[in-house]
């Protein structure tokens, strides 16, 4: 609404100013041609006319910047009882026509000196009219006698000079005619129409710019709330990676705080119950080695003491490959622990991949029926960074878990792309189905109900492998061989290690 005030305030100033700037034209043009008519000029118009230096005027910067632009001052009392219209007369003075009363003198004595200056100039009257309208902020028009509807009396007394004015019924427009001397014409000054507050425009205007605001005002607090949910979901994003530390910054009370709060309250207890978890997993799994070795050393006392007893023989063997798959499995259980310990410190070096899978071929102790081969081209372009031991660890193990079911072949092949590494294991044995694709990389996971060691693992190797090619920034896939008929797995990670600075 202040606004709206403001815009009419305007339009009602600039609407004062066009309705008297051709008054004033018109006292000033004559003014200059004759200073003597002041006294005149004040008896026609009903005002009082001071010509005053532009120094003693007692206007300021903005006002004298205005009278330099040929615009109206138009100041008014505090009790709004006179109008001072003020505008230049020369170089160095200006003219100050005070208004006590506006009636329709003011608009005939307009006229007439129209008329005058007419009579004086020695032009055509049309001329005359397009040279003056730019002096006026309302229309000069030339039309003819009979175009206008007149009574008999209005007519008499335009034929004696005098001024007609006439106003519309509803009050919203009023104009002044003049009978042009010796011709069937009148000259017409206006119309000029009220002046109306809160003009639709004006109204469209405002609610425009309201809206320009309130939809800054909204942007501002979406803003506000999207950059601090983005920081949430970078901290759950960190979170979700591993990076139990990973807390939100709380400031103030409102619902976005509210949920940063509960976030960092959930982080603590998730990291407090993992940080329970590990201790527990690593303690446990470093105490059953000392009764593991207890055991492994009882077993050797008593194999020296029993002598050739076959049938004591095969039970000690037996024990002794329990005790060593419980002590694989206690190493299965810490490597796991791990590598989920949210970011293990990792070395990477360059190393060629090629050369380490041609290694971890040699090495591979296949069943008698099962050979491992490597199905890619020989090359040195193999190169890329990885952690050694990790990585050695990953491939060792998709190569052991691919001969515990393969029929006759275990086939592995390398790739390296522009900017990632692929190592594909495949196998000719029964395959995956694939509702299980998603649940063989849980640990403990198996897709069987055997826990003999023909059927091997302890659900952890595949488990361990998804984690070391996690931490490499990539990531581990199982599918189904198209050549063998078996199941397929697969890592692609990066070739160069890029360090998180998150």
């Amino acid at each position: 609404m202040l606004a709206l005030q403001l815009v009419d305030h305007v339009r009602g100033a600039q609407f004062n100013q066009d309705v008297v700037r051709g008054s004033l034209h018109l006292i000033t043009q004559r003014l200059r041609y004759d200073i003597s008519e002041q006294g005149d000029l004040e008896a026609r118009f009903d005002a009082q006319i001071d010509i005053v230096d532009k120094e003693k005027a007692q206007l300021d910067e903005y006002q004298l910047s205005r009278l330099e632009r040929h615009d109206v001052l138009i100041l008014s009392d505090d009790l709004g009882s006179e109008a001072k219209l003020i505008t230049v007369l020369d170089a160095d003075r200006v003219l100050k026509t005070t208004l006590r009363n506006v009636t329709e003198v003011q608009a005939q004595a307009s006229g007439q000196l129209l008329l005058e200056d007419w009579q004086r100039s020695g032009q055509l009257i049309g001329d005359f009219l397009e040279n003056s309208a730019d002096h006026f902020g309302y229309p000069l028009s030339l039309i003819p006698l009979e175009d206008v509807d007149l009574s008999e009396g209005d007519l008499s007394r335009m034929q004696y000079g005098d001024v007609l004015m006439r106003i519309a019924i509803g009050g919203e427009s009023a104009d002044a005619l003049i009978k042009v001397p010796g011709e069937p014409q009148i000259i017409r000054m206006g119309p000029i129409h009220s002046f109306k507050r809160y003009t639709p425009m004006g109204i469209m205007i405002i609610a425009l710019t309201g809206f320009m605001l309130l939809g800054l005002g909204v942007y501002w607090v979406v803003n506000s709330f999207e950059v601090r949910l983005r920081k949430l979901e970078q901290a759950t994003s960190r979170l979700s990676q591993g990076h139990l530390n990973a807390r939100v910054g709380i400031n103030g009370s409102d619902p976005v705080s509210r949920l940063g709060q509960a976030f960092n309250k959930m982080a603590d207890h998730i990291q407090r119950l993992i940080s329970v978890q590990r201790e527990m997993v690593r303690a446990v799994s470093h105490e059953l080695r000392t009764p593991v070795a207890r055991i492994r050393f009882g077993v050797q006392i008593i194999e020296d003491s029993v002598g050739d007893d076959p049938f004591v023989a095969k039970q000690l063997t037996g024990m002794d490959s329990d005790i060593q798959e419980l002590d694989e499995l206690i190493d299965e259980i810490l490597t796991y622990a791990r590598l989920e310990e949210g970011g293990p410190l990792l070395d990477f070096e360059l190393t060629n991949i090629q050369d380490l899978i041609l290694q971890l071929v040699d090495e591979a102790r296949p069943p008698e029926h099962v050979e491992v081969n490597y199905g890619g081209a020989i090359g040195s372009q193999h190169e890329a960074e990885v952690e050694y031991r990790y990585m050695h660890r990953a491939i060792q193990n998709l190569i052991g878990n691919a001969c515990r079911y393969a029929k006759s072949q275990v086939i592995v092949t390398f790739s390296v792309g522009a900017d990632t590494c692929r190592v594909d294991v495949a196998d000719d044995g029964p395959g995956i189905p694939e509702e299980e694709w998603n649940r063989v990389f849980t640990p403990f996971a198996r897709l069987d109900d055997s826990r003999t060691r023909s059927s091997g693992g302890y659900g952890l190797g595949l488990s361990i492998v998804r984690r070391i090619t996690y931490w490499h920034g990539g990531r581990a896939m199982v599918s189904k061989d198209e050549r063998l008929g078996g199941a397929k797995f697969s890592l692609v990670w990066p070739k160069r290690h890029q360090e998180d600075n998150e």
